[in-house]
């Protein structure tokens, strides 16, 4: 998975290369990019409980 960071405004913006809905703000770069693995981390955490929930019907 490749990084993008990009200056945006006051902080940077850390985004996942060809994923344009992984997207996470902060005012540092190494901010930016904690912010991004939680969101990886949180989309990660919902597809495994659809699939756990389909699992169970």
């Amino acid at each position: 998975m490749q990084t993008i960071i990009e200056k945006d405004g006051d902080g940077y913006l850390a985004k996942v290369k060809d994923q344009p809905n992984l997207i996470a703000f902060a005012y540092s770069e190494k901010e930016a990019v904690q912010e991004l693995k939680n969101v990886v981390e949180m989309i990660m955490d919902y597809h495994l409980e659809q699939i756990n929930a389909e699992r169970l019907n």
